[in-house]
């Protein structure tokens, strides 16, 4: 009978320490954790500032719909060139490599062809016939003038110095295209080589030539890129074409090279659909950079029907099982926040913003949580 009453008398004691300890787990976890439920959630003073949570109202921004395009960096036509000649040879020198600089009448490359020499040799050649002739016209011409011979006889002699002339013109224009000296010439100084030199500054983009590599009439030896005006190659479906006009702001990303956002602006806008319904936009980067490559990807955006909307900071925002919601500050009483889930459009960022757009009854005046939405949510900041 003592045995009973003692574990009866044991019991109570253990369980009345239980029961205490259990009483004041509970108040501890009241104090420091969340409780709510599935449309509110109520935040200890204690909660709210050791997890650095804030509290903000919505703003009124401005927000436009994006029309997406895609297109290319590249540079105008007077910026790129294709070197080439006019008279086939041999290459006999050049020292240049892709990537290399190079300044406009710069010499790129030296040609060796056996028939330079023959067109020298027609030059000076018919250049003193032209003399004979002219002087022997003039006689003539005295002569006819005097009489002393026949219309015939003195229209053959004009026609042989009239010829002989054009001959010397277009010769001496060949050797201007070979860029020689045709005064040098006429001195005896003939070359079996001519230079080609750098129609504008830039950089070698391509290179089709190398030492003794032989070049046909206007065949391509290499290309050379003035990168400092590049500009992008845009490609706007017809569709979109109502919401593009000259200077328009155009964002545009790079992705191969990074995240960063550049900003530019409509220069052109092309004035013929092509075939799969599109047009070309040409639009400037406000900045240059050296990191724009002629022939790079380029992802770009124009704002269309810009409007006022209530927007607040992104990280207000939180996405859940495919919903998107934000909290509402509903009560602040004492040391304790409730807060309101509302769910709202799935909508995207501009400048670190997004538009709040709901059913819900919110205005300016409205409070919100603008950090740890997401945690607060999702349960990750309990126990902080």
């Amino acid at each position: 009978m003592k045995n009973l009453k003692f574990i009866y008398i044991l019991f109570i004691i253990i369980t009345g320490c239980t029961s205490s300890e259990s009483n004041q787990n509970l108040d501890e976890k009241n104090e420091n954790n969340l409780s709510h439920d599935d449309e509110h959630i109520e935040v200890s003073q204690t909660q709210f500032e050791t997890t650095n949570f804030e509290l903000g109202k919505a703003d009124s921004l401005d927000f436009s719909n994006k029309v997406s395009v895609r297109g290319s960096i590249d540079v105008p036509p007077k910026n790129k060139a294709s070197v080439s000649t006019f008279f086939e040879g041999y290459v006999s020198e050049t020292s240049l490599l892709i990537g290399d600089m190079v300044d406009k009448g710069d010499v790129l490359a030296e040609l060796s062809n056996p028939d330079y020499i023959t067109i020298q040799q027609d030059y000076v050649e018919n250049n003193a016939r032209l003399e004979f002739l002219e002087s022997e016209f003039q006689r003539k011409k005295n002569l006819y003038d005097d009489q002393v011979i026949s219309q015939k006889v003195f229209q053959e002699t004009r026609s042989l110095y009239k010829a002989a002339q054009a001959k010397d013109n277009a010769l001496k224009k060949k050797i201007q295209l070979m860029n020689l000296s045709s005064k040098r010439i006429l001195e005896g100084h003939f070359s079996e080589k001519i230079k080609i030199y750098s129609p504008i500054s830039g950089k070698i983009s391509k290179m089709f030539i190398s030492q003794g590599t032989y070049v046909a009439k206007s065949e391509p030896m290499m290309e050379i890129i003035d990168t400092d005006h590049v500009h992008l190659e845009l490609k706007v479906f017809e569709k979109d074409l109502n919401f593009i006009k000259p200077d328009q702001a155009v964002e545009f990303q790079i992705p191969e090279i990074s995240d960063s956002i550049y900003e530019g602006y409509v220069r052109l806008i092309g004035a013929e659909i092509e075939s799969d319904r599109s047009i070309k936009v040409h639009a400037h980067p406000k900045e240059e950079s050296e990191r724009f490559k002629v022939g790079m990807f380029v992802k770009a955006s124009f704002n269309k029907n810009t409007k006022k909307q209530l927007a607040l900071p992104e990280s207000a925002f939180a996405d859940l099982d495919g919903h998107t919601y934000v909290l509402k500050l509903k009560q602040q009483d004492g040391d304790h926040y409730v807060f309101e889930k509302i769910e709202v459009e799935k909508t995207e960022q501009q400048n670190s913003f997004k538009p709040l757009i709901t059913s819900a009854e919110i205005d300016m005046n409205t409070v919100f949580l603008t950090k740890g939405t997401f945690d607060l949510l999702t349960g990750d900041s309990a126990g902080h």
